[in-house]
């Protein structure tokens, strides 16, 4: 079964541009929240999980990706926020990869008051991934492209320390739950082949962040890990620039 895999994953790492379902493991906020009526809008890119090759990956198959050293994709994301009151936040995320599509909707508590000079809030939300294969008539290795699905919790804790009205850090501790279904489209050679399991993630972010007026710029690093039903503990670096006004 993983001599099995490692043929699949092989054919996954040659056509992985072509349809992807990928995690935004990016965070892009502070403990701070927007006023009462408030918005926030923002525009994002970050680096996610693969989600194909961290369910099925099993040993060391190729120079693209390792056991321990998992597969990432690329994300572009817009997100919008709305203060509830003047300590919650009603934030929701959309994201695209190439050949997939991912969405969170999460609230944001500051459990410090307004103003403090580091402050501290929880963020728990829901996520939700898929992807499609792309037909190919002539039954060339598109057939090996997997169809995912993905619904999951995750619950952040963030701290932020301000220095000034301009400048700030962040760190945030994140663990997610995740169901994942994985299969392959009919008439594939692997439509027989497929997975749902659970997966457990632990992400660690750090971010300094500026704010110029309304306008703020947010880069920042980290590191997911995963926890896979076919292995140890994996992990995936977070680099990630987002960029918004906040109203």
């Amino acid at each position: 079964m993983a001599r099995h895999l490692g043929i699949i994953l092989g054919a996954l790492t040659l056509v992985a541009l072509s349809g992807c379902a990928v995690m935004n493991t990016s965070m892009m906020e502070t403990a701070e929240t927007v006023e009462a009526g408030h918005l926030k809008l923002g525009v994002e890119y970050n680096t996610g999980l693969d989600l194909t090759s961290t369910i099925f990956l099993v040993e060391d198959t190729s120079g693209t990706f390792t056991a321990t050293e998992l597969m990432v994709g690329e994300a572009y994301g817009v997100r919008l926020g709305v203060g509830l009151t003047d300590r919650t936040e009603l934030n929701a995320k959309l994201w695209v990869s190439v050949g997939g599509v991912g969405a969170k909707l999460y609230a944001k508590h500051a459990l410090t008051e307004r103003d403090a000079a580091t402050s501290w809030a929880v963020a728990p939300g829901l996520t939700f991934v898929t992807s499609e294969s792309d037909d190919d008539d002539e039954g060339s290795l598109e057939d090996f492209i997997a169809e995912v699905t993905t619904f999951g919790v995750e619950i952040p804790v963030i701290v932020t320390h301000r220095f000034n009205d301009v400048f700030s850090v962040t760190g945030v501790v994140r663990y997610s739950l995740d169901s994942v279904s994985i299969a392959f489209p009919s008439g594939s050679p692997l439509e027989d082949i497929g997975e749902t399991a659970v997966l457990h993630r632990f992400g660690i972010i750090g971010a300094p962040s500026l704010d110029l007026g309304v306008f703020y710029l947010r880069p920042e690093i980290g590191v997911e890990l995963a926890g896979r039903i076919h292995g140890d503990l994996g992990y995936v670096p977070i680099i990630g620039l987002g960029a918004g006004f906040e109203f």
